[in-house]
């Protein structure tokens, strides 16, 4: 393994030519050029062994190859904590003044947390093999996990705009667990990881995805069968994925012209892997969004049960359609109405965009009827363009009408997804 590591070694080393131009900006540092490199975080961060001893991590191994390639100015973990959740995180920042200060003079900032917020509650049956965890607090505690992470990096970003913030997700922690039990953590994993995700690009830091590295089967990577924290191969794999996300370029669609009213919401989608480019490299801002296309995107970022769903008895949905677990799991938790047809190719119009996404985010609307020229109290929809219009996701045309059958593009799309997550983030 060490000569496959050092092989790898030389290959991101063909790359950090443009480290330097991506990864340090101008900031005030003891080293001008160099990266300052600041870890904080959780026990992956502080390098937490398999046996309960601290050693090497993913950050020492990533500042040991910025040391070897004479880039690195200055290393700290000190604050990285084992068994912190991003609360504590959040705390720490806030109060911590040696903590702020190391931010003030860092130019490239890592974070793992998130995972022991799940796990607080949570304990192993070594006899069953299974993790025995209240499901009930789950979509509560992601949706704290996306606040405070919204709330890290905001304060990050006050202390020093400049910096460099890479968010790491989590690899699969559970592979002794028994396998009737698997394939549900594996999904929370997933769903942790994107919750993560979303809320670190919407926030201007990079996410580094090391899930794919080690694998829905990970036990060379943890040998301990009671313990979550990966050996060393395994820290080693994290900190390759981080050095490539270093230097990995963001797509860019081509079709977003400078200035264009959805810019930023469109490319935070795109970076999230939420939207993709097309063969020719475009995004296609204007083109019309399916009900199969949102039914896509809502079920990857919401937390739902694992379970698998009831046939909503769509006559266009074969099981064999690539939605189908999208559109009959959201039918399931009554997002979609059953009916004859689902209709997934179709165009989604806003008044069905504003029923989904009130009941998918659970927003409420305040108790008065929206001054909409085209709707009325007793219209069915009304309450769902009351939920949207109250929170600013989804307003009016100047003309007066809310548009009820226009149908909504991607662009669109984009900037109502995105306003979501602000409120989500905020509440």
């Amino acid at each position: 393994m060490k000569n496959t590591w050092n092989k790898r070694l030389t290959s991101f080393a063909l790359m950090f030519v443009l480290l330097l131009s991506i990864v340090v900006p101008t900031v005030a540092a003891a080293d001008e050029g160099a990266i300052n490199y600041l870890a904080l975080g959780d026990s992956l961060a502080a390098g937490m062994t398999p046996t309960k001893s601290i050693d090497n991590g993913y950050s020492d191994f990533t500042a040991a190859f910025l040391d070897e390639n004479k880039q690195l100015g200055s290393y700290s973990k000190a604050f990285a904590v084992p068994g912190d959740k991003t609360d504590d995180v959040l705390e720490d920042l806030t109060t911590n003044e040696q903590l702020r200060v190391a931010v003030k003079n860092s130019n490239t900032i890592t974070i793992s947390a998130g995972a022991n917020d799940l796990l607080k509650d949570s304990k192993l049956d070594p006899d069953k093999k299974i993790i025995v965890l209240d499901e009930t607090k789950v979509p509560g505690t992601l949706l704290q996990i996306s606040k405070n992470y919204t709330l890290i990096l905001k304060t990050i970003k006050e202390l020093n705009p400049n910096a460099n913030v890479f968010v790491m997700g989590y690899y699969f922690p559970f592979p002794y667990v028994a396998d009737i039990q698997k394939p549900k953590l594996i999904e929370l994993t997933h769903t942790l990881n994107k919750a993560i995700e979303v809320a670190s690009i919407a926030n201007g830091a990079s996410y580094v995805s090391v899930y794919e590295k080690f694998g829905d089967d990970s036990k060379q990577f943890l040998p301990n069968p009671t313990d979550i924290h990966p050996n060393l191969e395994g820290y080693k794999l994290m900190s390759e994925a981080l050095l490539a996300s270093m230097v990995k370029v963001k797509p860019v669609a081509k079709d977003i012209p400078k200035g264009f009213w959805a810019e930023k919401e469109l490319n935070l989608l795109l970076e999230a892997g939420i939207y993709k480019l097309d063969e020719k490299g475009n995004i296609n801002p204007s083109k019309a969004i399916t009900r199969a296309e949102v039914a896509e995107i809502i079920y990857s970022i919401i937390p739902t049960t694992k379970s698998v769903p009831t046939n909503p008895g769509f006559k266009d949905l074969p099981e064999s359609h690539p939605s189908y677990m999208a559109i009959a799991k959201l039918t399931e938790a009554g997002i979609f109405t059953r009916n004859e047809k689902f209709n997934p190719d179709v165009p989604i119009t806003r008044i069905q965009v504003a029923k989904v996404v009130a009941l998918a985010f659970q927003l409420k609307g305040d108790a008065s009827v929206p001054k909409y020229k085209d709707i009325n109290a007793n219209y069915w929809g009304t309450p769902f363009i009351n939920a949207v219009s109250t929170h600013k996701i989804m307003m009016g045309y100047s003309n007066g009408a809310f548009g009820l059958q226009d149908n909504t593009n991607r662009a669109q799309f984009a900037v109502i997804l995105y306003r979501v997550q602000l409120l989500t983030a905020n509440q």
